[in-house]
């Protein structure tokens, strides 16, 4: 049965499994989602979306509620929309229209802390592993994020996945898988926060840790053209989920181009996880530069250049902090690169 997952405009994602003789309305309705409809029948447009992934087939509708040309860029109608496979439907209105009274939960797990190890200058690798065998793996999209309770307190903080979804982890270090339903976050170290205070101060082996989500619009797409990505700092961690599930796909790849940027060469955190998956035959290049390190420094976006993009286009996804983000969102317009094949992530500090 096909895996569905929605997201909506708040970045709420939710999963749903759907049979491919029932529509996608139908289907998040028996899973107590109402999503926006008028007419239930392709003639009023309401419940239109956006599938970003997966095959599927429409019913019968109006072109006045989708054109040729809608259609065409893979918009649907949700009472229409039947899927063949998995599939990723974007809609533009906040999960709280849909979920009303009753609701459907926030995934939430209790995971434990299997690995804490500094990985870079104020960069730490939290690694969380199931505490019962048996439990369902959180299911994810490559560069989505979830909140992370803090031990011993009521907050939260955000951070994107590093590893990629179960089923399809690519371990950072050796070619084995890692464990199923195991998850990696690569975790700044701010002067002072709830959540670094934790790390540095009592954080161990065994700590328990609730994990809700998952969430985000940032998120892999099918690769269909060259991909340009940039990553400022621990921005770098979506980015390697994305690279590992490109990886566990084992099939053609157009090339892939990483910028990754730092405060100095010391707080570079990819270890040898990107030279492992170049050795493991990922098509990916590399370029790093530092602020502070002499001949040759500068901030990431000063790597941009117009060779990186490809005459027939490019996907370019970007996570670091909001100037970078900026800086190389105006940079790409000049360009002439359609908003549309632009993803971006900003990563601010908690």
């Amino acid at each position: 049965m096909p895996h569905i997952t929605l997201i909506f405009e708040d970045g709420r994602s939710i999963g749903l499994q759907a049979s491919s003789e029932e529509t996608i309305y139908a289907a998040a309705l028996r899973n107590k989602l109402r999503l926006e409809s008028d007419c239930l029948e392709g003639a009023c447009a309401t419940c239109k979306g956006l599938c970003s992934s997966g095959e599927y087939r429409l019913g019968d509708y109006s072109e006045d509620a989708l054109s040729d040309e809608e259609a065409a860029a893979r918009q649907v109608l949700t009472c229409q929309m039947r899927a063949s496979s998995d599939c990723v439907i974007e809609l533009p209105y906040a999960s709280t229209q849909a979920l009303g009274k009753a609701g459907v939960p926030v995934q939430r797990l209790a995971m434990q802390v299997t690995g804490l190890e500094t990985v870079a200058e104020g960069v730490v690798r939290l690694t969380l592993g199931v505490v019962e065998q048996g439990v369902a793996a959180m299911q994810f999209l490559p560069g989505q994020y979830v909140h992370l309770q803090v031990p011993g307190s009521e907050a939260q903080r955000s951070y994107s996945f590093s590893n990629a979804p179960a089923l399809a982890e690519v371990s950072a270090t050796g070619s084995s898988l890692t464990e199923a339903g195991s998850m990696e976050f690569y975790i700044k170290l701010l002067p002072s926060g709830v959540m670094s205070d934790y790390l540095r101060q009592r954080a161990a082996v065994g700590d328990r840790i609730h994990v809700s989500g998952p969430f985000g619009r940032f998120y892999l797409r099918p690769p269909q053209r060259p991909i340009l990505m940039v990553a400022g700092g621990t921005g770098l961690a979506p980015m390697l989920s994305m690279l590992r599930s490109l990886l566990a796909q084992q099939q053609a790849l157009p090339p892939i181009h990483l910028l990754y940027g730092a405060a100095s060469s010391a707080e570079f955190c990819d270890g040898n996880s990107l030279q492992h998956l170049m050795d493991q035959g990922l098509p990916l290049t590399v370029q790093r530069i530092a602020v502070g390190d002499g001949p040759g420094q500068g901030h990431v976006t000063s790597l941009l250049r117009p060779e990186l993009l490809h005459a027939n286009g490019s996907d370019v996804y970007l996570c670091g902090p909001p100037p970078m983000i900026e800086a190389a969102q105006s940079w790409l317009r000049a360009q002439g690169v359609p908003a549309t094949q632009v993803y971006a992530e900003k990563f601010l500090p908690s």
